[in-house]
């Protein structure tokens, strides 16, 4: 299989998640700041060279009307730039509810911790590398088996 990086791209702050060597469950998450979208597409090369990346998930902003607005655009350019630079295969995978899903999960921590946007930004990584595994294990178990 082989380990596999989930981002939710930002413009100032990078959330990363990498999975475990078997690609079956999200961890290692980490933010990484940034000026740039080259700035932070040589980070995330030397990030997934070093860990042994096979595949990259790029969480794909999407309204809740299924619209995609300015930042889609952006996360788009940063995910071919990020394809054309690591020579990885890179999946825009919707991440809809990722945010709204970690700030509900921070909504149990103290006021200190949830204003601290990092947090939330390392738990919507994990969040959409999670989504994504968990699809891709789904979509094998019920695949249909071809007949002898």
């Amino acid at each position: 299989m082989g380990r596999v990086m989930g981002i939710d791209f930002g413009t100032r702050r990078v959330g990363i998640s990498i999975s475990d060597p078997d690609g079956i469950v999200a961890g290692s998450p980490s933010v990484i700041h940034v000026r740039s979208q080259e700035q932070a597409v040589g980070q995330i090369r030397e990030i997934a060279a070093s860990e042994g990346v096979v595949e990259i998930v790029v969480g794909l902003p999407v309204s809740l009307s299924g619209e995609l607005g300015p930042q889609a655009d952006k996360t788009k350019e940063f995910a071919s730039k990020l394809s054309s630079t690591c020579g990885l295969s890179v999946i825009l995978w919707d991440e809809r509810l990722s945010t709204v899903e970690a700030e509900r999960l921070l909504l149990g921590l103290s006021k200190r911790i949830r204003k601290q946007k990092e947090k939330r930004d390392l738990i919507a990584a994990i969040l959409i590398l999670q989504s994504y595994l968990d699809r891709r294990a789904h979509d094998k178990r019920t695949s249909p088996t071809p007949l002898s």
